[in-house]
Protein backbone atom coordinates (compact mmCIF):
# COMPACT_ATOMS: atom_id res chain seq x y z
CA UNK A 1 0.00 0.00 0.00
CA UNK A 2 3.05 2.26 -0.22
CA UNK A 3 1.78 4.05 -3.33
CA UNK A 4 -0.90 5.95 -1.39
CA UNK A 5 -0.28 7.63 1.96
CA UNK A 6 -2.84 6.27 4.40
CA UNK A 7 -3.80 7.64 7.79
CA UNK A 8 -5.78 5.72 10.39
CA UNK A 9 -8.77 7.65 11.69
CA UNK A 10 -8.75 8.67 15.32
CA UNK A 11 -10.68 6.59 17.81
CA UNK A 12 -13.32 9.36 17.92
CA UNK A 13 -13.68 9.52 14.13
CA UNK A 14 -13.95 5.73 13.89
CA UNK A 15 -16.58 5.79 16.64
CA UNK A 16 -18.60 8.39 14.69
CA UNK A 17 -18.59 6.07 11.67
CA UNK A 18 -19.60 3.11 13.86
CA UNK A 19 -22.53 5.17 15.18
CA UNK A 20 -23.57 6.08 11.63
CA UNK A 21 -23.33 2.41 10.64
CA UNK A 22 -25.50 1.48 13.60
CA UNK A 23 -28.09 4.07 12.57
CA UNK A 24 -28.10 2.49 9.12
CA UNK A 25 -28.39 -1.01 10.64
CA UNK A 26 -31.36 0.02 12.77
CA UNK A 27 -33.02 1.65 9.75
CA UNK A 28 -32.43 -1.52 7.72
CA UNK A 29 -33.92 -3.60 10.52
CA UNK A 30 -37.06 -1.43 10.56
CA UNK A 31 -37.20 -1.47 6.74
CA UNK A 32 -36.90 -5.26 6.50
CA UNK A 33 -38.76 -6.30 9.66
CA UNK A 34 -35.83 -8.50 10.80
CA UNK A 35 -32.75 -7.87 12.92
CA UNK A 36 -30.12 -6.96 10.32
CA UNK A 37 -26.49 -7.88 10.98
CA UNK A 38 -23.21 -6.57 9.58
CA UNK A 39 -22.95 -9.25 6.91
CA UNK A 40 -23.72 -9.99 3.27
CA UNK A 41 -27.44 -10.36 4.01
CA UNK A 42 -27.37 -6.91 5.61
CA UNK A 43 -25.70 -5.65 2.44
CA UNK A 44 -28.46 -7.22 0.33
CA UNK A 45 -30.94 -5.25 2.44
CA UNK A 46 -28.81 -2.13 1.90
CA UNK A 47 -28.90 -2.73 -1.87
CA UNK A 48 -32.71 -2.86 -1.68
CA UNK A 49 -32.86 0.30 0.45
CA UNK A 50 -30.63 2.17 -2.02
CA UNK A 51 -32.73 0.90 -4.94
CA UNK A 52 -35.97 2.19 -3.41
CA UNK A 53 -34.42 5.48 -2.31
CA UNK A 54 -32.86 6.23 -5.71
CA UNK A 55 -36.19 5.60 -7.45
CA UNK A 56 -37.62 8.51 -5.45
CA UNK A 57 -34.46 10.63 -5.19
CA UNK A 58 -32.09 9.95 -8.12
CA UNK A 59 -29.41 12.19 -6.58
CA UNK A 60 -29.23 11.19 -2.88
CA UNK A 61 -27.65 13.70 -0.53
CA UNK A 62 -24.15 13.40 0.87
CA UNK A 63 -25.54 12.48 4.30
CA UNK A 64 -27.42 9.48 2.92
CA UNK A 65 -24.43 8.31 0.87
CA UNK A 66 -22.24 8.62 3.97
CA UNK A 67 -24.75 6.62 6.03
CA UNK A 68 -24.75 3.83 3.44
CA UNK A 69 -20.95 3.94 3.17
CA UNK A 70 -20.60 3.70 6.94
CA UNK A 71 -22.65 0.49 6.95
CA UNK A 72 -20.66 -1.03 4.06
CA UNK A 73 -17.39 -0.05 5.71
CA UNK A 74 -18.41 -1.43 9.07
CA UNK A 75 -19.09 -4.82 7.45
CA UNK A 76 -15.44 -4.82 6.25
CA UNK A 77 -14.23 -3.65 9.67
CA UNK A 78 -16.12 -6.34 11.59
CA UNK A 79 -15.87 -9.27 9.16
CA UNK A 80 -12.36 -8.77 7.77
CA UNK A 81 -10.51 -7.10 10.65
CA UNK A 82 -10.44 -3.78 8.85
CA UNK A 83 -9.73 -0.30 10.17
CA UNK A 84 -11.22 3.04 9.09
CA UNK A 85 -8.67 5.14 7.21
CA UNK A 86 -8.24 8.10 4.91
CA UNK A 87 -6.14 7.44 1.81
CA UNK A 88 -4.64 10.21 -0.32
CA UNK A 89 -5.39 9.17 -3.91
CA UNK A 90 -5.23 11.29 -7.08
CA UNK A 91 -4.79 14.51 -5.16
CA UNK A 92 -7.81 13.90 -2.96
CA UNK A 93 -8.73 12.18 0.26
CA UNK A 94 -10.75 8.97 0.22
CA UNK A 95 -12.56 7.53 3.25
CA UNK A 96 -12.37 3.77 3.35
CA UNK A 97 -11.27 0.67 5.19
CA UNK A 98 -7.84 -0.93 5.28
CA UNK A 99 -7.98 -4.73 5.55
CA UNK A 100 -5.13 -7.20 6.09
CA UNK A 101 -4.78 -9.54 3.12
CA UNK A 102 -3.67 -13.01 4.19
CA UNK A 103 0.08 -13.13 3.68
CA UNK A 104 0.12 -10.25 1.18
CA UNK A 105 0.06 -6.95 3.04
CA UNK A 106 -2.95 -4.67 3.20
CA UNK A 107 -5.75 -3.71 0.83
CA UNK A 108 -7.59 -0.37 0.78
CA UNK A 109 -11.34 -0.62 0.19
CA UNK A 110 -12.80 2.67 -1.07
CA UNK A 111 -16.27 2.17 0.41
CA UNK A 112 -17.56 5.67 -0.36
CA UNK A 113 -16.59 5.43 -4.04
CA UNK A 114 -18.28 2.03 -4.17
CA UNK A 115 -21.52 3.43 -2.74
CA UNK A 116 -21.44 6.29 -5.27
CA UNK A 117 -20.93 3.73 -8.04
CA UNK A 118 -23.87 1.69 -6.68
CA UNK A 119 -26.11 4.78 -6.81
CA UNK A 120 -24.98 5.61 -10.34
CA UNK A 121 -25.04 2.11 -11.87
CA UNK A 122 -27.87 0.47 -9.93
CA UNK A 123 -27.92 -3.22 -9.05
CA UNK A 124 -25.15 -3.85 -11.62
CA UNK A 125 -22.88 -2.48 -8.87
CA UNK A 126 -24.46 -4.45 -6.00
CA UNK A 127 -22.75 -3.83 -2.67
CA UNK A 128 -23.44 -7.41 -1.56
CA UNK A 129 -21.67 -8.72 -4.68
CA UNK A 130 -18.83 -6.21 -4.26
CA UNK A 131 -18.29 -7.29 -0.65
CA UNK A 132 -18.40 -11.00 -1.52
CA UNK A 133 -15.80 -10.72 -4.29
CA UNK A 134 -13.56 -8.40 -2.28
CA UNK A 135 -13.76 -10.69 0.77
CA UNK A 136 -12.70 -13.69 -1.34
CA UNK A 137 -9.73 -11.70 -2.64
CA UNK A 138 -8.74 -10.56 0.87
CA UNK A 139 -9.07 -14.03 2.40
CA UNK A 140 -7.42 -15.96 -0.45
CA UNK A 141 -3.87 -15.02 0.60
Amino acid sequence: MGEHPIRLLSKEQSEQLRKLAERARLSLSRFSGVDVEYDVIGLQMLDEWIERHVRQFPQPGKEMVTLWGAFLGEVFVRRLNGAWVVAHIKGGQRLGVLCPREGRGMVFVDVMAQVRQRVKEGMEASLAFFYTTKAIDIKSG
